[in-house]
């Protein structure tokens, strides 16, 4: 039973990836990730630099289903036209992979944004630019799983899958806007971004597939309930062709140690096409980890699956970079 159906996994990838315009990442905890979100995230933080990233397992009980990794290192500088602006740059790593015979891609996308000083707040304007790359990594699997299924010959889809390549450059745009609420400054944040503005066409199996443009939209806010505990609900919703999802989720974050800033967080949410997200973790200092949890509420998705859902773990951290004050000697002449 687990090896037909992981044939049948491997084959709904591959139809999936030969015959629709592709599919992006799916992340339960998108606001650990926020450079992937939308590039005007890029040095959206208190710090000198911020290192981070998420590693997505679809189907931990069937090796191989479907794993997502995306890491990112910033930068902020001061360079500026104005006083209170400032730059960020960023590097982006992603990995995209499914099926026994891992197909997917991968590469480095580099971000960059300037932060407006507007108002109270800032509003940043960022861009992505980057080349993906599509492939088979494990190019003998797909044969012996062709022949499992009951293939006698050679597949003309599984062969150009095996010994095509795809590579193809993709840009993004985004705005974010970050503002305090009232005398207790509530942090509001807003975003929207476009991904493959280009909308590049990828062929692999010898047909050129239109990679549709990604919008994504999203709204936080961290409403400060008293001196320990925060609550900030988010939504984000994403529209790719005729596709379309939006996920409602709310984190509570409590103080739980002032001296050791150590603070506890868990939260909830729904991905409405049908997954229940459960998110906990911590912050210690300024390095910030936490695991998130999709329980499908489809029961025929659920029981393949043997009840289980996708698992994410995430990890970022936010340094400062601080000169050592060199002040000049100064020179006292006694009085005689």
């Amino acid at each position: 039973m687990k090896q037909n159906l992981q044939i049948l996994l491997v084959s709904v990838f591959l139809g999936c990836f030969i015959k629709a315009s592709g599919q992006d990442i799916n992340f339960t905890q998108y606001e650990l990730v926020p450079v992937f979100v939308n590039p005007a995230n890029t040095g959206g933080f208190p710090g000198t630099f911020r290192i981070g990233g998420i590693y997505r397992d679809r189907a931990p009980s069937f090796p191989g289903a479907y794993k997502s990794l995306f890491l990112a290192m910033e930068m902020n500088f001061g360079f500026a036209f104005r006083k209170k602006d400032w730059t960020s740059l960023a590097i982006t790593f992603i990995q995209d992979r499914s099926g026994e015979i891992s197909l997917g891609k991968g590469g480095f996308i580099a971000a960059g944004a300037y932060h407006l000083a507007f108002g109270k707040g800032n509003l940043a304007i960022g861009v992505q630019f980057g080349g993906m790359s599509q492939n088979v990594k494990n190019q003998e699997k797909g044969s012996d799983l062709h022949t499992i299924s009951g293939g006698t010959g050679p597949s003309q889809d599984l062969m150009s899958l095996q010994t095509g390549k795809a590579d193809f450059q993709d840009i993004s745009g985004g705005l974010a806007y970050t503002a305090p609420i009232s005398t207790k400054k509530h942090i509001l944040k807003l975003g929207i971004a476009a991904n493959h503005i280009t909308q590049p066409s990828v062929s692999i199996n010898g047909s050129a597939n239109k990679i549709d443009m990604l919008l994504t939209g999203s709204a936080s806010l961290q409403y400060h309930l008293n001196e320990k505990t925060d609550l900030v609900p988010m939504i984000w919703f994403r529209n790719l062709g005729d596709a379309s999802e939006t996920v409602p989720q709310c984190m509570v974050s409590y103080l739980f140690n002032v001296e050791k800033k150590v603070r506890l967080n868990a939260g909830l949410g729904y991905r409405l096409t049908g997954d229940l997200q459960i998110m906990a973790g911590m912050d210690y200092g300024n390095l910030k980890a936490q695991v998130g949890y999709d329980l499908s509420t489809n029961s025929v998705l659920s029981d393949a699956l043997s009840g289980t859902g996708a698992i994410e773990f995430a990890v970022n951290y936010i340094g400062a970079i601080t000169k050592k004050p060199n002040p000049k000697p100064k020179v006292f002449c006694p009085r005689f």
